[in-house]
């Protein structure tokens, strides 16, 4: 376990003790004797703040009036009293005036029965995790309860609790006992830390954690398995359970969730930026949630509505994690029930900057930093990037944003810019697209999987910065939903994806579960910009995607290598220092009246049973090729209201940039035979640069010396590598049938 701690917690230690191994051992010990002691119960039974009478030591008694029990004296006499003590409230309103109230050093049951705790300006519930050792207090109030109480109008915020075990339920916090209007506290409603260390956090101690997680769920459906079982799994952590809660209205975050101390948080089923309906915003003036420090192990879901924040919906600001942190099953910039009603949160949905732990005494054996899915509906957040200035990228909002150091981050299985009305029922409307970006990457080794991307204001998946690499986007609809089959009037703003100047960029695989559908975006499909030199914007692969009807508003096309910008390319010479994937030259299609060039006396794509179509290339070489084969319903694929992906073949181009003579080319021109396309279809094809890349040794020269790439999620350098580089489509055209090559023929004599 590393010596770093943050300085928020600093309070919280001064009066903690360490917390090694033996520590904690015996103090398991002390807490199992004290939970087997005699317990108290107090009932508070005035609204008045006086301290407890210290002449009186076996109940609870107020200073100046003994037959009274305040709530400052139940705090004050359960800390001096072995046992885990039950606090009813029974006064409709407390009021704080004399200071902040009594640290809680023992664990406590308080039942608030929706009493008010009105701070009054002054600092509310602070529980910490140490205590008394010798009356079985040593982990404090560690265990405690607090149980439908209303907090509001403290001095920081409206639990501070440092320390495991804790469970906050049914509370109103930040806003009255009606939940409708704010009673704000100055700092989080809920801020939890944890200063005690965990026994071990070892290599072979998180992998065996890890091992017994459950299956990540792929729908609404297995998030409370998920949530039950990983709280199991994750037991020996001593989890913390934040339910149920109204928390809204508060001066910072909703809830801040703090230290590599601390793990297996569980938030669910609260409103955190808005009424108790989930339906009328009483914003929380920074996050709704908040990780931070390192936490891990955390599941925010399922069942938050976190809506009408001030800055983010969650934030994870967690840097390095033992283990990762899942959010699952929220609604995050949507109303809980009412269409029509918007209160997104201010900027974006979610923010993350966070990756595994890499250290080998504490490595992180998922290689996984965050998990954001399923289920997550993250639509309608208000911060807006320049939609008057589309390729014009700064600090943006999106649905999410993933940034900073981030790594092993994945996003899937989501809904970012449609909405459900009711939860579970997709909506056919783009009112609730992100005001910004659907997702935006700025950092390597991320991936972006099985999500509908659709209606937001600008692009739908942006991945810019030349330092950023290896960014897996994979088996996503963006500008459709699979919902909504056929509609082609649910596209992004601009660009479906916009890749500006990263580099190793994976959209779609060899498996057809990898392609994505990108289509109905107003701009272009996929477009990439700013290339330049040999390590800005290559290497960006496009593998078996159905990319097809877009341009929807805007000029562009389908797939756009930036020359020229948002038009169609054309066949023309290549590998510029300039231009993003070295603005791999696309390959032609013969259409059969070619009367010069390599095609021709060729015959135009033929259905005969099969279907048959010939091809050429003018490109670089001695490399090797993937050429992939699609039909589209249209004369053009912008025109297409569908695609599909026919198959792919390899070639081998000569050093003229021809294709090489073999069983399928001769002479420059090439063959290739396909399932039964029905003629008066369109065929297009994408040429990609698969030849394996070596650097150049010591004192060498050329564009390979200079390039690097990435394998898997998490960016790792390779020496050696494939070029990956993928072209704009072909031109379209269209298949014929048999009859008619056979017409033309003899017409032709």
């Amino acid at each position: 376990m590393r010596s770093m701690r943050i300085a928020r917690e600093r309070h919280h230690r001064a009066s903690a003790p360490p917390f090694g191994r033996v520590h904690w051992l015996a103090a398991l010990a002390l807490y199992a004797a004290a939970t087997s002691a005699s317990a108290d119960v107090y009932t508070v039974n005035v609204g008045t703040d006086a301290g407890q009478d210290p002449a009186i030591t076996d109940h609870c008694a107020a200073l100046g009036d003994t037959s009274h029990c305040t709530l400052r004296a139940a705090i004050a006499i359960g800390n001096t009293r072995s046992g885990s003590h039950t606090i009813n409230i029974g006064v409709p309103v407390i009021t704080i005036v004399n200071g902040s109230l009594t640290q809680m050093r023992a664990p406590f049951i308080v039942n608030g029965n929706h009493a008010t705790i009105d701070g009054n300006g002054r600092g509310c519930f602070d529980l910490i995790d140490s205590g008394t050792a010798a009356i079985g207090h040593a982990d404090g109030a560690s265990g405690s309860k607090l149980l439908n109480l209303v907090i509001g109008n403290c001095n920081g915020a409206g639990i501070s609790a440092n320390g495991h075990d804790y469970v906050f339920s049914g509370n109103f916090i930040g806003v009255n006992a009606a939940g409708v209007a704010a009673m704000p506290n100055s700092g989080s409603g809920i801020s939890v830390s944890a200063s005690h260390v965990y026994p071990d956090t070892s290599t072979n101690f998180l992998l065996n954690l890890y091992q017994q997680f459950p299956v990540q769920p792929v729908d609404a459906s297995g998030i409370n398995a998920f949530s039950n079982n990983l709280a199991t799994a994750l037991a020996s952590l001593h989890p913390v359970v934040i339910s149920n809660n109204v928390i809204s209205g508060n001066g910072q975050n909703g809830i801040e969730i703090f230290s590599e101390n601390l793990a297996a948080v569980t938030v669910s089923g609260n409103m955190i930026g808005t009424d108790v309906s989930g339906n009328l915003a009483i914003p929380n003036g920074a996050d709704g949630v908040h990780l931070v420090g390192s936490t891990f192990g955390n599941l925010i879901g399922p069942g938050n509505v976190i809506s009408g924040n001030g800055a983010n919906g969650i934030r994870v600001d967690a840097g390095s994690v033992f283990l990762p942190n899942f959010i699952m099953g929220n609604r995050i910039g949507l109303s809980a029930t009412l269409q029509g009603v918007h209160i997104g949160n201010a900027l974006s949905g979610i923010v993350a900057d966070t990756k595994p732990d890499t250290d080998p005494t504490s490595f992180n054996p998922s290689s996984t930093a965050l998990v954001i899915g399923p289920a997550n509906v993250i639509s309608d957040n208000d911060g807006a990037n320049n939609n008057a200035f589309p390729d014009t990228l700064g600090d943006d909002s999106a649905g999410v944003v993933i940034t900073g150091s981030s790594n092993g981050v994945k996003v899937l299985y989501n809904t970012i810019g449609l909405a459900e009305f009711p939860s579970g029922t997709p909506l056919n409307s783009t009112a609730y697209g992100n005001a910004g970006d659907g997702i935006i990457v700025t950092a390597t080794g991320n991936s972006i999987s099985s999500n509908v991307v659709a209606a937001n204001a600008r692009h739908g998946v942006v991945v810019r910065g030349s330092s950023t690499a290896s960014t897996h986007i994979v088996g996503n609809s963006i500008g459709v939903s699979p919902a909504f089959a056929g509609n082609m009037a649910l596209g992004n703003g601009v660009d479906g994806v916009h890749i500006n100047a990263a580099s190793a960029t994976t959209i779609g695989g060899p498996a057809a579960s990898d392609a994505n559908t990108i289509a109905a975006n107003k701009r272009n499909g996929i477009k990439l910009r700013n290339g330049g030199g040999d390590q800005n914007g290559w290497s960006n692969l496009f593998q078996r995607n159905r990319v097809f009807g877009n341009a929807k508003a805007l000029a562009g096309i389908d797939i756009d290598l930036e020359h020229p910008e948002n038009a169609a390319d054309g066949p023309h010479s290549e590998i510029p220092a300039n231009y993003a994937n070295r603005d791999q030259a696309p390959a032609q299609i013969c259409a059969g009246t070619e009367v010069s060039g390599v095609c021709a006396g060729s015959t135009p794509p033929t259905s005969n049973g099969g279907m048959t179509l010939q091809w050429t290339i003018s490109t670089h070489g001695v490399a090797d090729f993937r050429m992939e084969f699609f039909a589209v319903d249209a004369v053009a694929t912008t025109a297409a209201t569908s695609m599909a992906f026919l198959g792919e073949q390899l070639v081998t181009t000569t050093a003229a940039g021809l294709p090489a003579n073999s069983a399928a080319c001769a002479g420059g021109r090439c063959t290739a035979t396909f399932g039964g396309v029905a003629p008066g279809k369109r065929i297009v094809m994408t040429a990609t640069d698969v030849t394996p890349l070596t650097d150049t040794p010591a004192g060498g020269s050329g564009w390979q010396a200079m390039l690097k790439c990435f394998a898997g999620n998490n960016g790792i350098i390779l020496a050696a590598c494939t070029a990956n580089d993928t072209s704009e489509y072909s031109n379209a055209v269209a298949v014929v049938g048999n009859d008619r090559i056979f017409k033309s023929g003899f017409e032709a004599q």
